[in-house]
């Protein structure tokens, strides 16, 4: 008999229907030192989960249970910390394997080959992230707002072999519709069905209709920049896609939080509370449906992250 899907948490695996109301694109912790520097040394883990954790507890009273960290490595990933706010705060948090780019990429990533880059990945989801038992439950990349250079096609080859190798969803830091398709036809070159990658910040395209090639070729359309605002942009593409037929392929979130290592108790950190506070009530206003709240905010993740 087939087994029935699952997401993997930080503290295990648990049936996918079990997920919940969620949100696909928030972050706990955040390091913007770069990959030469980044590291536990650099901040009090007891202080960050001291001042996190109301923001965390404060979600699941409005009845989140699902949530998707998606901070990569050396850009402040630390699995012990979320492993330690998901048992205080009853929430199903999720990391991620993979790399970004720029300045937070560590030196290896110019040399080494996708395979090998796939294979430490891949390590990852087999044996635990940083010597704990804690496995990915997806993959983290990120291009520029550009068309792919020699660099960033490498990792996203790499994201594709570590995707056919582990079923885990790839979700890709894009922005515009020019670099999305760039990285769409990587991963098709690699194997990877549409239907498990994600447009991260689809809401930052500012041509809607260029979102209609990934909705129509399967893809997430990931809009998720509500922790910084644009309500109006939020809802006018979410519009635009429920008005044809795209309902099934939209994903909502705020890109919220952010203890910025470096600052006094994490500087100023973003609550994760806008899309129950004033988005969903705009979209209620709109006419969009409770039932279809529903499916981008419970079944849309549900399906974009099981494996």
């Amino acid at each position: 008999m087939p087994k029935a899907p699952i997401i993997h948490t930080v503290l295990g695996a648990i049936p996918a229907s079990e997920l919940g109301w969620t949100l696909p694109h928030e972050h706990i912790l955040v390091d913007f030192g770069g990959a030469a520097t980044a590291g536990k040394h650099r901040y009090d883990a007891e202080n960050v989960i001291e001042v996190m954790l109301p923001y965390l507890l404060e979600l699941r009273k409005q009845g989140i249970t699902g949530f998707f960290e998606c901070t990569p490595n050396f850009l402040g990933r630390d699995v012990e910390i979320f492993r330690t706010l998901a048992e205080r705060s009853g929430l199903h948090i999720v990391t991620n394997t993979g790399l970004y780019n720029k300045e937070f990429l560590p030196d290896y990533a110019q040399h080494r080959s996708a395979e090998c880059l796939a294979e430490a990945w891949i390590r990852e989801f087999e044996d635990g992230i940083d010597s704990t038992k804690i496995r990915p439950g997806f993959i983290k990349t990120a291009v520029l707002p550009q068309p792919l250079n020699d660099l960033e096609r490498k990792l996203i080859r790499a994201a594709a072999i570590t995707h056919n190798a582990t079923g885990l969803t790839i979700a890709t830091h894009t922005c515009v519709a020019d670099a999305a398709e760039s990285v769409l036809n990587e991963l098709e070159r690699g194997g990877v069905n549409p239907s498990r990658w994600i447009f991260v910040h689809a809401h930052r395209e500012e041509k809607n209709e260029r979102l209609l090639t990934f909705a129509n070729a399967g893809a997430w359309i990931e809009l998720d920049g509500l922790a910084f605002g644009g309500e109006d942009n939020h809802r006018d593409k979410l519009l635009f896609l429920l008005e044809r037929g795209f309902e099934d392929r939209i994903l909502l979130s705020h890109d919220g939080g952010w203890y910025h290592v470096g600052e006094p108790n994490g500087g100023t950190v973003i609550p994760f509370t806008r899309m129950y506070a004033t988005f969903l009530p705009l979209l209620k206003e709109c006419g969009v449906s409770d039932a279809i709240i529903e499916k981008i905010m419970r079944i849309n993740p549900t399906n974009a992250f099981a494996v």
